[in-house]
């Protein structure tokens, strides 16, 4: 069950007909947790110009990219606020030019930073060139982006490795495994990050967590695979494949009793999980969506509240979840369905995101700021989601 499917089952139940493929392309890699990201832009020429615009809830700009031209500086960068690519603005179908992108600077990955600055991130695996019909994953290369915004975790194709590199001073960390591009994109892989981006946890179809500073690696038992991972790289929350959720600790796994696909980073204290409940399945078919948040205390498997959504904004429909914005506070993002989707005769789609928080003792949302971008596909990436 993928979040594509999810978004396509809602959408075709309760909007009317319209071609839901397209519209529903990002939530490709959005597979079955929070941490599995998302992208972006433009391209006409040899001069690359690509605006993504964040606005707070009343509309007014917050940050507006400028020309993307240079790639990431060796050190002193701001933390990311989020990070992207667009395809180069052009339509993509995989059954004929995915290939096309190989090697364009315009189809790297591009970091935003809270300072207004963007950058290239050429040693970023981004778009999966090698797509075709028969091996087909409507997906981009891994990304993740610590809560803090200072670390970005990503795929190193030069190096046929993961990497963690700290956007300040330009250290970057490799894993010590070897992982062949041929085996990330057959395996669509995912990174999970820990808060302070020191630990790493590629996903696959198996799952280890590497502490990026030392070379240490820890691997998850068969059948479970990393969800999240707390600061100091413990607790680390699991899940099976039916969405169970567990502790793993000493080499083993206490499985916590509860089932989400949708779980956020670990409190700082790292002893509270918040995740997303009341989805109801029907084979692939979303019949009930998420409608309410629970806390967890993971050192005791203790459930310490639920709360059901109030106070939802138009237009929240499939949310994820990411990390903490307060004590009683938790970050949700969603894609945005007010889009612009009237095809080449009216121009390009406009795309997006929109962050919020919720009150984990009273279900309240809040929304926060949307992100938008032209584009006919992309993936959009947010710290801590």
């Amino acid at each position: 069950m993928t979040r594509f499917r999810d978004e396509l089952h809602l959408i075709a139940a309760q909007a009317p007909e319209v071609d839901l493929a397209e519209r529903a392309v990002r939530g490709a890699r959005r597979r079955k947790a929070a941490t599995f990201g998302s992208g972006l832009a433009s391209l006409v020429a040899a001069a690359i110009t690509a605006t993504v615009l964040v606005t707070a809830p009343g509309g007014g700009a917050a940050l507006t990219s400028g020309e993307i031209e240079y790639a990431l500086p060796a050190s002193g960068v701001a933390p990311a606020a989020y990070a992207y690519y667009d395809f180069c603005g052009r339509e993509w179908d995989h059954r004929q030019n995915a290939q096309t992108f190989a090697g364009q600077e315009c189809a790297q990955w591009r970091l935003v930073t809270s300072t207004g600055g963007s950058f290239r991130m050429p040693e970023a695996l981004s778009v999966y060139t090698e797509q075709v019909p028969k091996n087909y994953l409507n997906t981009g290369g891994p990304l993740a982006i610590s809560s803090d915004g200072k670390r970005v975790a990503y795929y190193s194709h030069e190096d046929q490795k993961f990497a963690v590199r700290d956007l300040a001073d330009g250290r970057i960390w490799l894993t010590p495994q070897t992982v062949t591009r041929e085996t990330t994109v057959k395996s669509g892989m995912t990174l999970v990050l820990s808060p302070d981006g020191r630990f790493l946890g590629p996903m696959g179809r198996t799952s280890t967590v590497v502490d990026m500073e030392t070379g240490q690696v820890t691997d998850i038992p068969a059948g479970w695979r990393v969800r999240r991972i707390g600061n100091g790289g413990s607790p680390v929350v699991v899940t099976d494949g039916k969405d169970r959720l567990g502790l793993f600790k000493d080499g083993k796994v206490t499985p916590l009793n509860q089932t989400s696909q949708e779980v956020s980073e670990l409190s700082p204290d790292g002893r509270t999980l918040a995740y997303l409940d009341g989805r109801e399945l029907k084979g692939d078919t979303v019949t009930r969506d998420f409608d309410a948040i629970v806390t967890l205390d993971v050192t005791t498997g203790k459930v310490l509240s639920r709360a059901e959504f109030t106070d939802i904004p138009a237009g929240f429909r499939f949310p994820r979840i990411g990390g903490w914005r307060s004590p009683t506070e938790v970050m949700l993002s969603d894609v945005l369905r007010d889009m612009s989707w009237g095809g080449k005769k009216d121009g390009m789609p406009t795309l997006g995101d929109a962050t919020y928080t919720i009150d984990v003792s009273t279900g309240r949302i809040r929304k926060l700021a949307e992100y938008t971008y032209k584009a006919w596909n992309g993936d959009l990436i947010l710290p801590g989601f």
